[in-house]
C-alpha cells in the first residue's frame, strides 16, 4: 500500500481520531481511493445505504454481540475488508483488545437493566453511546458505528433519531471539539453534557 497512501489518509486527522496503520490500510477495498476525501465519500455512501435499510425496516434490533459486529460490517463492508471484525491491536482509545467481547456483553446486560429500571430514555442513549465509543471494538469507524447503534435504539424507543452533524464531526471543528468534550465528561460519569448534545440534534421520524 505504501507510505504515500498512509500519509494522505492519515493527514489532518481531527482530535480524537485514530490513525490507520499500514496493515489496516491493506484492507481498503476500492482501489481508486488515494485521499482522505475519497475515503470519507466512500464510507458515507456505504453508511447511507445501511441507514436506509434499517430506518425502513420494521424489525427490532436484537441486542447481541454478533449483531453489533454485523452492523459495523453493513456500514463499512464495501470499503474495508476488516469491517465487522474486532481489532487485534490496542489503540490510543478503547479497552484492551482481549476485553472487547466481554465489555460488549456487559453493556448489553447493563442496557437491559437500565430499561427495566425505567431510566430516562435519553440518559440510556447517552450511556449507550458513550460505552460503545469507549469500548472501541474496531480499527476505525467506531464513533460513526456508536452513533448509528444509538439511533437504532432511539428509533425503537422514541421513534426518533439524533441528526448528528457528521460532516462537522469528521473535521477539526468547534462542534467536534464540543462532542469530544461531552464524551470525556461521560468518562467521569457526567452524562448531562452528552444528553444536552443529543437533545440539540434530536428529530422524530415521520409517522
Amino acid at each position: 500500500m505504501g507510505l504515500g497512501l498512509d500519509k494522505k489518509i492519515n493527514q489532518d486527522l481531527p482530535p480524537g481520531a485514530t490513525p490507520l496503520t499500514v496493515d489496516e490500510l491493506e484492507g481498503l477495498l476500492p482501489k481508486y481511493i488515494t485521499t482522505r476525501k475519497e475515503l470519507n465519500d466512500a464510507e458515507f455512501k456505504n453508511i447511507s445505504e445501511a441507514s436506509r435499510t434499517h430506518v425502513l425496516s420494521r424489525k427490532k434490533f436484537q441486542w447481541t454481540v454478533s449483531n453489533l459486529y454485523k452492523m459495523h460490517r453493513e456500514m463499512l463492508g464495501k470499503v474495508w475488508a476488516w469491517a465487522g471484525k474486532k481489532r487485534i491491536t490496542n489503540k490510543n482509545i478503547g479497552v484492551d483488545k482481549t476485553q472487547i467481547d466481554e465489555e460488549l456483553r456487559k453493556l448489553i446486560d447493563d442496557l437491559e437493566f437500565w430499561l427495566k429500571d425505567e431510566m430516562e430514555t435519553l440518559e440510556i442513549s447517552a450511556r449507550l453511546h458513550h460505552r460503545l465509543v469507549h469500548i472501541h471494538p474496531f480499527n476505525n469507524g467506531n464513533g460513526r458505528w456508536a452513533r448509528f447503534i444509538t439511533n437504532l435504539f432511539l428509533k425503537e424507543r422514541l421513534n426518533s433519531y439524533i441528526d448528528f452533524p457528521e460532516d462537522e464531526l469528521l473535521l477539526t471543528t468547534t462542534i467536534r471539539k464540543t462532542y469530544i468534550q461531552t464524551l470525556r465528561q461521560a468518562d467521569n460519569l457526567n452524562y448531562e453534557p452528552l444528553i444536552a448534545f443529543q437533545k440539540k440534534y434530536i428529530s422524530s421520524f415521520a409517522t
